[in-house]
């Protein structure tokens, strides 16, 4: 064992010595340089030594159920959040006095999952205990013996395990049948930084490429190491990494939302930006109220408004064109009947193409009040509304008020005889994606919401996009909307904000989409590299590159199908008048939201930019986030530094 604490001692001093020689020109071992070095050196250390049926990076997120345990740690870990970033875990942690009660406690917690991520922090307990206490076999071909609770060993009987080392290499040796894992990872240190990294690795945001410097036993030689060339998702990590500058994106960047807080603009915000499939800068600002009680985090959770439109409707509608099932330039009543024109059944609606609707110039007014027809003298009617969910009331427009399923109909009546006013015009217009769950529903034969579910969100990781987020997420996590003194007379919390998206149940595709910064960054990404995120190809390249595309330059519409777009000739504007700033690329794409959010993609700069906050709290009067020019200041920012970098380059 003397051995390989030597060699501890060597790769301690291998991650050490080349920042200390830095040091000689910089001092500061805390300078961004210094940090981008140490990251750089503990990323191409961890090293792969088992990686059966290529596990590693995981893939298909949507069929795996992870477990992620700390080995002698309390608390949760660096490691698990981190993990946690990439799709839903569940933690688990034994310290270094675990009784072999505790142990079968936790080994009976973990049958139900097919993935189990085991972190080695200390191995302590074992060396007190002996090494057969975790001791692994080979999974049971028939499953779970009846008898399997009675059983040594904390990973035991697993279809898939992986065993990350933040110990020296040696420590695999005291795990007795660690050869039988599905994977084994050498992280050497176990400090923060390296529990981050590795966590990284094995999801695809690094590559694998360090190589072990000794010999372990006669099971792993000198120069060992699997290979992974490829990332696959976003990586966490420092702007220096991209050429970027961390102190100066900071500060700008605080400086804009802190004056933004102390003229309540919102009262919280989260904001995450990525260059080059690296997310480089996340933070959360702020409460989720101004009584300041609770803190603004970086999983909390904003009601996305209109930003629905390209994150719940748009997907879908995506995918349903390249499969030829809901085309652009036919007719959106060969989709929706109630748009054709029949006997008794007038339309002016029956020629209307997709490609006009998403591109906003189908002549549709810009929306209808639609709540108003519920409600009786200013309040709401007990012809449709019960406090009780119950037969056709079933049409949750918050907690307690169910409205009566019967006023869709409503709802789609006043679309159809909505007029027309400036077809051919632009005219944004939220009618008739709000029909988009409907359409899709009928064309998919799956619910709208398992739809979206099993085609992308899971897929991706993003477990927070969701309608109805308080049916999954408790209320600390969701942040507060507006207090509706109008219509549900209440404080919107858990519920949609948008009062059309609410009488459909909180289901539509103009509103009601859920989710954190760093859940809809993945969405987007897959948006910027045209379809692919994670190993999988989600959409066309060729669907994204229409759908992004200006539709009709012409008539001065700068839209694309769905997905907002900088105005024509933007940068040939100044800062007052482009949009979103002078600094977007022609190619760019985004789409802002009514509660305060925001997200922008650049293909040409590889950049995403999200921004999340509820400026609606606690009314929407408040307009200063748009006043202040929030949202599209710190988007201009990016575009600031990315082309002084690529200036001095």
């Amino acid at each position: 064992m003397i051995k390989y604490k030597l060699y501890g001692l060597i790769v301690l001093l291998t991650l050490i010595l080349p920042i200390r020689s830095q040091s000689r020109v910089n001092p500061d071992l805390n300078s961004s340089d210094a940090l981008l070095a140490q990251r750089q050196l503990v990323e191409s250390a961890l090293t792969l030594l088992e990686n059966k049926n290529n596990l590693i990076p995981f893939l298909r997120l949507d069929t795996l159920r992870i477990a992620a345990i700390s080995i002698g740690s309390l608390s949760v870990t660096p490691f698990q959040r981190m993990l946690g970033n990439y799709t839903k875990v569940d933690y688990f942690n034994l310290t270094d006095e675990f009784s072999e009660a505790e142990l079968k406690g936790v080994l009976k917690k973990l049958e139900g999952y097919n993935l189990v991520i085991s972190g080695v922090h200390s191995l302590n307990t074992f060396t007190q205990k002996g090494e057969n206490l975790i001791q692994i076999t080979p999974p049971h071909p028939n499953g779970l013996p009846d008898d399997h609770d009675k059983l040594p060993g904390l990973l035991s009987l697993l279809k898939s395990s992986v065993l990350v080392f933040f110990l020296d290499p040696g420590s695999i040796e005291k795990i007795k049948g660690s050869e039988n894992t599905a994977g084994i990872l050498v992280a050497y240190q176990n400090t923060t930084l390296n529990q981050e990294l590795a966590a990284q690795l094995l999801f695809g945001g690094i590559v694998a490429k360090g190589k072990l410097p000794v010999a372990i036993a006669n099971r792993y030689h000198k120069g060992d190491g699997l290979t992974i060339s490829q990332p696959i998702r976003l990586k966490y990590t420092l702007p220096e990494e991209v050429g970027l500058n961390s102190a100066k994106i900071n500060r700008t960047i605080d400086s804009i939302v802190n004056n933004a807080l102390l003229q309540k603009a919102f009262p919280g915000c989260n904001i995450l930006i990525a260059k080059d499939g690296k997310v480089i800068f996340q933070k959360a600002y702020g409460f989720h109220t101004y009584d300041n009680r609770v803190p603004a985090y970086l999983d909390d959770i904003y009601d996305l408004a209109s930003v629905t439109k390209v994150a719940g409707a748009l997907p879908a509608i995506m995918k349903m064109n390249e499969e030829g099932k809901y085309l652009l330039d036919e007719p959106f009543s060969t989709y929706w009947s109630d748009w054709r024109k029949k006997f008794l059944h007038p339309s002016d609606k029956n020629d209307i193409t997709l490609r006009e609707l998403l591109a906003h110039q189908s002549g549709l007014v810009p929306f209808i009040p639609f709540y108003r027809q519920s409600m009786r003298d200013k309040t709401v009617s007990d012809k449709w509304y019960r406090v009780v969910a119950g037969n056709s009331y079933n049409l949750e427009v918050a907690p307690g008020l169910f409205l009566n399923s019967k006023f869709k109909s409503k709802v789609f009546k006043a679309i159809r005889k909505s007029p027309l006013k400036t077809r051919g015009k632009y005219v944004y217009s939220d009618l008739s994606i709000i029909l988009t769950p409907e359409v899709i529903s009928k064309l998919s034969g799956m619910e709208f919401m398992e739809y979206l579910d099993q085609n992308f969100y899971r897929p991706l990781g993003a477990t927070t996009i969701t309608y109805l987020p308080s049916r999954k997420f408790s209320e600390d996590q969701i942040v507060p909307t507006e207090y509706d003194a109008i219509y549900r007379k209440r404080q919107v919390h858990g519920s949609v904000h948008d009062e059309s998206a609410a009488v459909l149940g909180g289901i539509a595709g103009n509103a009601g989409l859920f989710a954190s910064a760093n859940d809809l960054a993945k969405l987007v990404q897959m948006y910027l590299r045209f379809g692919t995120y994670g190993g999988k190809q989600y959409l066309k390249k060729s669907t994204l590159e229409e759908f992004a595309r200006v539709q009709f330059p012409q008539n001065n519409n700068r839209r694309g199908l769905g997905f907002d777009k900088p105005l024509i000739d933007n940068q040939k504007f100044d800062k007052s008048k482009a949009y979103p700033c002078p600094g977007a690329s022609p190619q760019s794409f985004g789409h802002s939201g009514f509660t305060g959010t925001f997200f922008w993609a650049d293909p040409q700069d590889g950049l995403i930019y999200i921004f999340l906050s509820n400026r609606v709290y606690p009314t929407r009067d408040n307009n200063k986030i748009s006043e202040l020019n929030v949202r599209t200041e710190i988007l201009q920012v990016m575009y600031d530094e990315i082309h002084t970098a690529t200036e001095k380059n």
